[in-house]
């Protein structure tokens, strides 16, 4: 590993009578396209073994500038200490594509970007000083994007969101989206719901709830960025494979659900209320597969059905359904 320190540009100048600029005096130490022009001083870099070149600087007003580089001169990250990136960098670091899309528009000063193999990731400030964090799929779609504790404007909600998702009656409950994630055909959705309580749910791409709930203390004060949890099994959740012996079973007479048992001695069969209308088993698969178990029985109130559960955290909460079978809501118990 090799490193070098220009005191200044100025000194080199005069070190080399002023002919050419510093860096290119200095062999592989030409500054990237990207980074000429900037009038940086006191530039150091770094070439690792790899070949991936660290090179760091100061602007005029004393912000500090550091980038890398892969060994083809790809950035891999830019950042600014104390200060913001300059537009020329900006320019020059993002394709105009991205930079002309509403999610941008949240920005008016830029701390970082930074490339990886699976997005570009922009992070930076709004105009009131909130942090704002976007990312962007290869193809230069937004696939993530969050503030801090400010409303995201419904363009850029449109934008990342299917329609399926924003006609679901979940997403009314949202009085505030603050972070929305949207990969492989899963969408998340943060944020609080019209009392200030924070909210998040999670989607597939044809709208269904995959997951939905309410952080409180009654739940533990789980942290805000605690989102939700992915499909599949859990080390300590269900197995993701389908119906098992604890799952939702509907109250009303055997073979109307998974495991349909009238009350457990709680009464006469002949007033048990009627059994859910939908596919009960298609529903505790959709259930086991967002991660929720330990089911209690299936009860009818009004057009929607109630179901007790213990959610992917561990905690036991009441499930509302839809008279499909959708989830709408999560209640701590």
């Amino acid at each position: 590993m090799t490193r070098k320190h220009l005191a200044s540009t100025a000194a080199l100048i005069a070190v080399v009578a002023g002919t050419v600029p510093a860096a290119a005096q200095t062999p592989g130490v030409e500054l990237p396209a990207m980074l000429q022009g900037l009038d940086l001083d006191r530039i150091s870099f770094e070439t690792k073994r790899d070949g991936q070149r660290e090179y760091e600087g100061y602007l005029p007003d004393g912000t500090q500038i550091e980038a890398e580089f892969d060994m083809a001169g790809n950035l891999i990250k830019i950042e600014a200490d104390d200060g913001s990136l300059p537009a020329p960098l900006i320019d020059a670091a993002l394709p105009g594509e991205i930079r002309g899309t509403p999610a941008m528009a949240l920005f008016t000063r830029y701390e970082e970007i930074k490339q990886t193999p699976r997005h570009l990731e922009i992070k930076g400030w709004q105009e009131s000083g909130a942090e704002v964090e976007v990312k962007f799929a290869p193809d230069n779609t937004l696939i993530e994007i969050e503030t801090d504790d400010t409303a995201l404007p419904q363009p850029i909600i449109d934008a990342i969101l299917p329609q399926a998702v924003r006609g679901n009656e979940v997403m009314a409950q949202f009085g505030m989206i603050e972070e929305i994630k949207a990969e492989y055909g899963r969408f998340e959705v943060k944020g609080e719901d019209t009392g200030g309580q924070d909210m998040r749910a999670a989607f597939d791409e044809a709208g269904a709830v995959l997951r939905f709930g309410r952080d409180d203390d009654r739940r533990g004060g789980r942290d805000h960025d605690r989102g939700p949890r992915g499909h599949g099994s859990r080390g300590d959740g269900p197995h993701g494979d389908g119906p098992r012996g604890d799952g939702p079973r509907a109250e009303g007479p055997r073979g109307d659900g998974p495991r349909a048992e009238g009350p457990r001695g709680d009464g006469p069969r002949g007033d048990m209320p009627p059994a859910p209308q939908f596919d009960t088993v298609a529903a505790n698969q959709r259930l086991t597969q967002a991660g929720y178990s330990a089911f209690g029985l299936m009860r009818q109130e009004g057009p929607r059905v109630l179901l007790d559960a213990t959610n992917p955290d561990g905690e036991t909460v009441t499930l509302e359904l839809d008279p499909q079978g959708q989830l709408v809501r999560e209640t701590a118990r």
